[in-house]
């Protein structure tokens, strides 16, 4: 919480100490308007938007139903993992000037509570605790959280669904889960792999395992409903999050190659440094993920779709460095479970081998 606050200080700073500004929202746009019609003193910026403002309009009009959607570059795209902008609209009691501080503090609950839960994980698979540090020390998280992005808050989720479900604790496992999708599509996954390992290696009831799916259900609900009102589904965007396998990592190295050297020393700079935080990150999760092939637990199975996609990023999410870091923020934080010497099991299976 302390790191977080502090990488908020340059740009609260600048902007006399204004938890507005923090979403970036576009003073060129819509959003910008609408920003200024719900609080005359809101901070917008131009340029330098970015995706902090999604959250917040979702925090003001969180069912689209009033008018700030209708200023999103693509609503049924981010009305598809509308959590955080939830959550933010219920800390602010529905009240559009307390939104900005609701989101602040809502992050800053979601990256101690991943901290913790990763420690607790660590000491569960025989490490010190040491692990949580891979949240409060992740560059990615640490960026979400300063700019009102929802990364925080999934990774709180994922480590309390895995948590809960290592204690045998379903229920609790399912309502994190469901919530986890609702935070980030791409995380659907997960339930769905941690229930293929049961079947593979637990050997448990088709039906106990099939129970972790039911996470889908509130999501998929939510999806047809925004379909039905948008007239789109979440899918059909045009920001292209995915491509081919490695297109998006190659394109960007090709592009901070060709940036190292220019003649603005900026430029050149952050070419130089694009290049060696993918080969750095790139590297790590590759090495990871070899690893997991191995299926020791669950941590294993829900890693591995996640590199997957990781790998399928396209150019939008990898050029630069702050999309990419926050791009792999979430998944990075398995790594620590997947190279540990002992797999983390879920107590029945822990009970089985002793």
């Amino acid at each position: 919480m302390a790191l977080t606050l502090l990488v908020m200080v340059p740009s609260l700073r600048p902007a006399g100490w204004s938890l507005t500004v923090l979403p970036r929202v576009d003073s060129a746009t819509g959003m910008g308007a609408a920003a200024k019609a719900r609080d005359p003193g809101f901070r917008t910026i131009h340029p330098g938007a970015y995706d902090g403002q999604w959250y917040w309009g979702i925090s003001v009009d969180p069912l689209a139903t009033g008018d700030v959607h209708q200023s999103f570059d693509d609503a049924p795209y981010r009305y598809g993992h509308p959590l955080y902008g939830w959550l933010g609209w219920l800390g602010s009691a529905g009240q559009a000037r307390a939104a900005p501080a609701a989101l602040v503090v809502l992050n800053l609950l979601a990256i101690a509570a991943a901290a913790f839960l990763a420690g607790l994980l660590g000491r569960a698979g025989g490490g010190s605790g040491w692990e949580g540090l891979f949240v409060a020390l992740n560059p990615g998280l640490l960026y979400a959280a300063a700019h009102d992005l929802t990364e925080p808050l999934s990774a709180a989720l994922l480590l309390g669904g895995l948590y809960a479900y290592l204690h045998n604790r379903r229920i609790a496992a399912i309502a994190c889960f469901a919530l986890l999708i609702l935070s980030k599509e791409p995380f659907v996954t997960v339930p769905f792999a941690v229930a293929a390992w049961e079947l593979l290696r637990r050997r448990v009831r088709a039906r106990d395992a099939l129970l972790l799916t039911v996470s889908v259900v509130p999501a998929a609900i939510w999806w047809i409903a925004m379909r039905i009102h948008l007239g789109a589904w979440f899918t059909a965007n045009t920001h292209t999050a995915f491509a081919l396998p490695l297109a998006g990592w190659k394109r960007a190295l090709l592009e901070a190659g060709e940036h190292s050297y220019s003649f603005d020393p900026t430029q050149n700079q952050f070419g130089e440094a694009t290049i060696i935080v993918a080969a750095a990150v790139g590297g790590l999760l590759l090495v990871a993920g070899l690893l997991a092939l191995r299926l020791r637990g669950p941590f294993e199975a829900a890693f591995l779709p996640l590199v997957v996609l990781v790998a399928c990023l396209s150019p939008t999410a990898t050029v630069y460095e702050r999309d990419l870091l926050r791009s792999v923020s979430v998944t990075l934080l398995f790594v620590p479970f997947v190279l540990a010497a002992r797999p983390l099991l879920p107590a029945f299976s822990r009970g089985r081998r002793d």
